[in-house]
Order: C-alpha cells, then structure tokens, then sequence
C-alpha cells in the first residue's frame, strides 16, 4: 500500500548528494529485482536529504498497492555507506484514500524544486491543472483497477481546479557536477470552482494525500517535487 518512509542515517560525509545518488540508493533499497528496475513508472518518489543534528534524515515514497520491502540495515549514498539507525513507515491504502473527505482547498509545500516536461521542454511552475494531472497518472499507474481515475473525472478535476494562492521561487539545482535543474520551491494554495461536485471534491482530496506520498512532477524518483500537505479544507 502507499506509505511513506522515514529513514535516520549515519551522516553520510561531506560528498555531496546528486540526484542520480539519490536514485541509485532508492532503487537499492525498494527494488527486490531486475523487472521491477526496469518500469517504466518506478513504484516510489525520493526527497532530498535532511541534517538531523548530525545525522541524516530521509524520506522515500512508496506507490505500490503491495507493502514495500524492508529496508537494509546499511544504504549506500555515492561512496558512502550509512548505517539506518530509524525507520518509520506510515502506510495508507488506496481505498483509504479514494473514501477521503471531500475538499475544496489544498495548501501544499514544494519540499525541493518542482518542474513539469512538456514537449521536451521544462515548466517550472506549480501549474494547477498540472499539478492534478499528474497525481492522477502516477495513482493510476499503481492503483486497483477499480480505484483508478476514469476520463470523465479528470476532467471534471482538471476543469475546476485553480491556482488559489502561492509564495515561493524558482531555484537551479544541482543536477550532477556540470548541469543544473530549475524548479518551484515553496507553498501552493490549489481550489475548486464552487460548482464542483462532491465526487470531485473527493477525488481532490484523494490525488492531494497521495502527491505528498507520491510527489508530483518530473524526476521525483531523483529528489525533486517532494511534497507536503500543510492544509486540506471544506
């Protein structure tokens, strides 16, 4: 079932921690196989790494409908190797999700640096439409059949939603030691038109609790779109 997963590590050095590090130690830990390395649509999301007061926190997404694997007593970060001193795993299932309590109002923080591909060009804008969007493709990819969004209600979804409020900025991070990646960072206010009904309300509140799972936009399994849920209101 989706859960997130809250790891304390070992400081891993004063290397720093690209996003292809951050991959390569993900599917270590949550790939039990060649088959599932090769998906298309990886079942997880990665957040950047977090000081803890002299160690490291972590935080992995899993998207799966089945319980992740156990995580290993040692995760390798680049040439680092740190012991996992915690692990906490807060699962909710799909049909958990998809019986939220309908909203009209989300607020959302941009953890690390969000962009959308589109067309073979970067969007680094926390785009609404967008945003619901690909929360609904990332659900269908690893939700039951029975739970998944239909055509209809994305776009009853996608025609009500808009941009409420936001504050933030774009940022250029680092990518690898030569390329940089723009992205929003920040807090996101979405809404719904006041003629939506309760079944998109629902949805809305369903795609909202699990993007903070999930992430939204591109490269979320290298430690961009992390997200958090701050408000989900009537």
């Amino acid at each position: 079932m989706p859960a997130t997963i809250r790891l304390t590590l070992d400081q891993p050095g004063s290397a720093r921690i690209y996003p292809a590090r951050l991959h390569g130690a993900a599917c270590a830990v949550l790939e039990s196989g060649g088959g599932e390395h090769r998906q298309q649509r990886k079942p997880f999301a990665v957040w950047p790494l977090r000081d803890l007061d002299g160690r490291t926190g972590w935080q992995l997404g899993w998207l799966a409908e089945h319980d992740p694997p156990a995580v290993p007593r040692r995760i390798r970060l680049g040439e680092a190797h740190c012991r996992v001193r915690e692990v906490d795993v807060d699962g909710v299932s799909y049909a958990r999700l998809a019986n939220s309590e309908p909203a009209r109002h989300a607020q959302l923080r941009m953890i690390s640096p969000l962009y959308f591909s589109r067309n073979g060009r970067d969007h680094p804008l926390p785009d609404p439409v967008l945003i619901v969007r690909n929360a609904a493709q990332r659900w269908n990819a690893h939700a039951p059949e029975p739970l998944r969004v239909g055509d209809e209600q994305l776009r009853a979804i996608t025609g009500a939603v808009f941009l409420h409020d936001l504050a933030g900025e774009t940022v250029r991070t680092p990518v690898s030691a030569t390329m940089e990646q723009t992205g929003f960072v920040g807090t996101v206010r979405l809404g719904l038109a006041r003629n939506a009904e309760r079944v998109t309300r629902g949805l809305f509140a369903a795609l909202m609790r699990f993007a903070a799972v999930a992430g939204v936009g591109a490269q979320t399994t290298h430690g961009f779109g992390g997200v958090q849920l701050e408000e989900l209101d009537p």
